[in-house]
């Protein structure tokens, strides 16, 4: 498979451990949700999944032979017949994991309710999620106390009372269960396949109520793996993680900076202003690349400052450099190289995210295809790039894939500045110094304490939603600290990330690898009791090989082995037996 995964689309798979979504196309409204909100996340997260209408659903062996049935929008559970719902209890007994997505399960009987870990419910609205706690695995990568807030108010279903056994994962303001968790012996009656229900519409996952990438995608996800019968596989990204600095000369230390990354595993990419480089720290930036300590991309020629910064793509305002300037451009950029003994990473760090379309060919000659760009090609930073749709969410700060109009050109980005330049208030945290240090008055001392959060935190949220880690600032601000305040910041970092499983590479590594996520997704996955072997059918184009996560319960929680493959075009078969298992 050449094509690039397209967030829309039902790539179904097929085998005893895929995930069995139940919709109700006859409700358009609420199937449109379930399409537009969750089917790009089940894309995203590499699930096996399969999709069936209710009008559809009635032979057995589709439910009994499924990791997990999921209700996934509103209304299902309602419009299910006494058959219908039979067969997934029977599902239930028989070992297959039961989730719901059904923000109004009050409308459902009264012993579909009971099913789903409330003795009866009420229609309601939530403004905002609390996790009480992360102790169950579902919230294990939510801070224990944490508090999301609605952008708009979300239709739910509130229990009135919790039947014996449920966990509660997490709560609305007033303190009542939104997110439950049912063990195999809970309820009336134990049952062998685990239950749980997010009793909240699955609009939330829209960018007008709340969305993804925002910090509670782990929930989704993390819900579906610990019901799902296992062993259980997907292509979630690997816990990827990476470190990008902007505007850079090697201001204050000469890129010793970069020493206490490294320390910390950290390689960061780091944009250059190229003709702001001294012949020291140019002798610098070539032991830092021979010794692979660092990538280093040409950023800009000057900062210079607004309205007029020195950029090498496209100029400031969105005008186009000719063919003839853009030459020079390369030609400088290609001395500047070569004078230092460096090749540039092979995705580009562009000042401003400013890249021309009369300079593709330029990079392209120079195999240098790939982007960590929070707007797309051929506008310029202040213009509206809200119309923009990358993939998988058409989130500017979180998303990977071909870049428009020419898809050699690829783009890997799990960052965003927040409110710093750009208009989106949703956008998150923004870079993890921001508002840290003394640059530019932006505190009156330097907060060490809030740099470590900032800087932790979108680390987490990259990986708790799927994308990778990014460690992201401007060079400007590390040279407003104090060496001792520098690696005071990053060792602390490092220990909030204590616990968590972290996978450091370069940002063409990353970069390469989203290359092929992109273009990869599992068709198959099957488990023969009989051989205790799990096979997991791959299909797309791997040029560097994919990995792939097998699941497997332990107690209440679940444990998670990643799997390389060699690189494959077309179909790739893994099997893997129980002693790996």
């Amino acid at each position: 498979m050449e094509e690039v995964i397209r967030r829309y689309e039902r790539y179904q798979s097929t085998g005893n451990r895929t995930i069995l979504f139940v919709t109700n196309d006859g409700d358009e409204c609420s199937a449109a949700v379930f399409r537009m909100a969750l089917l790009p996340a089940l894309n995203h997260f590499g699930l096996p999944y399969r999709v069936e209408d209710l009008s559809k659903l009635g032979v057995p062996s589709n439910m009994v032979e499924a990791a997990a049935i999921v209700l996934a929008h509103n209304g299902v559970a309602a419009s299910l017949t006494e058959e219908q719902w039979a067969l997934i209890v029977a599902a239930s007994d028989n070992g297959a994991g039961v989730a719901s997505f059904d923000g109004e399960l009050w409308r459902a009987k009264p012993d579909i309710q009971r099913f789903f870990g409330g003795s009866s419910m009420t229609a309601a609205e939530i403004d905002e999620i609390r996790i009480p706690d992360n102790a169950h695995y579902i919230a294990q990568m939510q801070t224990s106390g944490q508090m999301h807030r609605m952008i708009k108010p979300v239709a739910a279903s509130l229990p009135d009372g919790i039947i014996h056994g449920a966990v509660t994962v997490a709560k609305d303001s007033s303190g009542r269960m939104l997110v439950s968790a049912i063990p195999e012996d809970a309820g009336d009656t134990a049952r062998r396949g685990r239950r749980a229900a997010l009793y909240f519409s699955p609009v939330l996952w829209t960018r007008q109520h709340f969305g993804h990438a925002a910090g509670l995608d782990d929930l989704l996800w993390r819900c579906l793996v610990w019901v799902a019968r296992k062993p259980f596989a997907t292509l979630m990204m690997p816990p990827f993680a990476v470190c990008r600095v902007d505007d850079a000369v090697g201001s204050y230390d000469r890129f010793d900076y970069v020493k206490v990354l490294n320390k910390y595993n950290w390689v960061p990419n780091i944009g250059l202003f190229v003709d702001d480089i001294d012949d020291e720290c140019a002798a610098k930036i070539t032991y830092c690349h021979d010794n692979k300590m660092a990538e280093f991309s040409a950023h800009s020629f000057h900062e210079l400052g607004e309205p007029q910064p020195d950029q090498i793509y496209i100029r400031h305002d969105g005008s186009e450099y000719t063919f003839r300037q853009l030459k020079e451009h390369f030609a400088r950029l290609d001395r500047f190289y070569g004078s230092i003994g460096v090749t540039p990473s092979r995705t580009v760090n562009i000042h401003y995210d400013e890249l021309g379309l009369n300079s593709l060919p330029f990079l392209l000659n120079r195999k240098q295809t790939y982007m960590m760009a929070l707007i797309p090609p051929g506008v310029h930073w202040y213009a509206n790039s809200y119309s923009w749709e990358p993939y998988p969410y058409g989130h500017q700060g979180f998303n990977y894939g071909p870049m428009d109009p020419d898809q050699r050109f690829w783009n890997a980005v799990a960052h965003h500045l927040g409110g710093y330049k750009t208009p989106d208030t949703g956008m998150g945290p923004g870079e993890f110094l921001g508002g840290c240090t003394t640059f530019n008055n932006e505190s009156a001392a330097t907060d060490i304490r809030k740099a470590i959060r900032r800087g932790a935190d979108a680390v987490k949220l990259g990986i708790s939603s799927g994308f990778f880690g990014t460690l992201m600032t401007h060079e400007q601000r590390i040279a407003a600290l104090k060496p001792e305040e520098w690696r005071a910041i990053i060792e602390g970092i490092h220990r909030e990330l204590d616990g968590w499983h972290i996978v450091h590479r370069t940002y063409d590594q990353i970069s390469e690898y989203c290359k092929d996520k992109a273009r990869t997704r599992i068709t198959e996955a099957h488990f023969d009791p009989a051989t205790s072997r799990l096979t997991v059918g791959l299909e797309g184009t791997a040029e560097h090989g994919m990995y792939y996560n097998i699941y497997r319960d332990e107690g209440g929680m679940v444990s998670c082995e990643i799997v390389h493959t060699a690189p494959f075009a077309g179909r790739l078969l893994c099997a893997v037996t129980e002693e790996r298992l």
